[in-house]
């Protein structure tokens, strides 16, 4: 996966097998800017999950 610091443009080919969660967090070794990735499909798991959907107000 290409991931591209926003604020110096510095390029990083990161390696998903690696990553351990669906996100990844490193500082670039540029600018020292926080870049944040996603794994690829991870926004579309994240509907599954119960705990992001709203509450059922009938059950109250």
């Amino acid at each position: 996966m290409l991931a591209i610091c926003e604020d110096c443009s510095k390029k990083y080919n990161i390696d998903e097998s690696k990553m351990k969660g669906d996100r990844a967090r490193f500082s670039c070794q540029e600018c020292g800017h926080i870049i944040v990735v996603v794994r690829k499909g991870a926004a579309d798991r994240s509907d599954e999950n119960p705990a992001t959907q709203p509450a059922d107000k009938s059950r109250q």
